[in-house]
């Protein structure tokens, strides 16, 4: 991703997270019962309401023993507040994040993989019909820090930590921040739109990487009234190419919660107001 290590990526590494478009969730049973039938093994009928909520794209593209994987990882939940895997991914790491949402929670995922220098080139962010999420990262370990099986381990207690609100992130984080050179956030361009088939605004993030990007973006979203419903984040060749679904209470952000994100965004990224003939453009 560009010529040094960046933002989230590191040096020419291109990663494409499956591209879970912002689209109508799966509702069906059927279409998840028809799923099960191509699994070589038996799936109980809790299966279907871990995936009912999800992308259709979820099925459609994620690896059958990824899925399988997922809902062993749901099944492990309980009463945890978290429960994680972390694994090597060719020249990458991922990690799995599955627990019940809550606010501030992608920030704070996001935050914690920073806070021990690992650099995001990839995630992907959703709820179930129940309120489960599934939050997926691909980063880069630039320092080789994750070579440590110890190190590891400590890092997922930091998680869950950091998940439930006990871990403050900025103090943590201040130190990175401010020993990378950052691009300025003139460059950070922002455009909303309100989807009203998906009770949900749409929101562009595009400009260079910067590390902790993912953090400090997303933490100002949470901080503005904005739940994350759906995130697609890519970097490549240093441009990140961030999309996500925002809701409040459940439906779009109208132009009162797309004005209250703009002041949150404010000094990180330049806001372009909906084109005209939107449907969230003034009338």
């Amino acid at each position: 991703m560009g010529g040094s290590a960046n933002a989230r990526g590191g040096v020419s590494v291109s990663e494409h997270p499956p591209e879970f478009s912002m689209e109508i969730p799966i509702t069906d049973p059927a279409e998840v019962a028809a799923f099960v039938r191509g699994l070589p093994l038996a799936m109980d009928p809790g299966f279907a309401r871990f995936v009912l909520g999800f992308p259709h794209k979820y099925l459609q593209e994620t690896p059958r023993a990824e899925v399988v994987k997922h809902y062993a990882l749901a099944g492990s939940l309980g009463a945890k507040p978290v429960i994680s895997s972390l694994a090597r991914a060719d020249a990458l790491w991922k990690l799995c994040v599955i627990t019940r949402d809550r606010r501030f929670l992608f920030s704070r995922i996001a935050g914690a993989l920073s806070c021990f220098g690992m650099n995001i080139v990839a995630a992907e962010a959703f709820a179930n019909a129940s309120a489960v999420v599934l939050d997926t990262f691909r980063f880069r370990d630039d320092e080789g820090r994750f070579e440590d099986d110890a190190l590891r381990r400590r890092f997922q207690v930091f998680l869950e930590e950091a998940v439930e609100g006990k871990a403050d992130l900025e103090p943590l984080l201040k130190e990175r921040l401010e020993h990378r050179a950052q691009p300025s956030p003139a460059g950070f361009e922002v455009e909303m739109e309100d989807e009203p088939a998906l009770h949900g605004t749409r929101l562009r993030l595009r400009g260079p990487d910067r590390f902790g990007l993912l953090y400090l973006f997303s933490r100002r979203l949470s901080e503005a009234g904005a739940d994350i419903a759906l995130a697609a984040i890519e970097t490549e060749a240093g441009r990140v190419r961030d999309e996500f679904l925002l809701t409040r209470e459940g439906q779009a952000l109208g132009p009162e919660g797309q004005a209250d994100v703009a002041r949150a965004l404010g000094g990180l990224a330049t806001v372009t107001p909906p084109a005209a003939g939107s449907r969230t453009a003034p009338s």
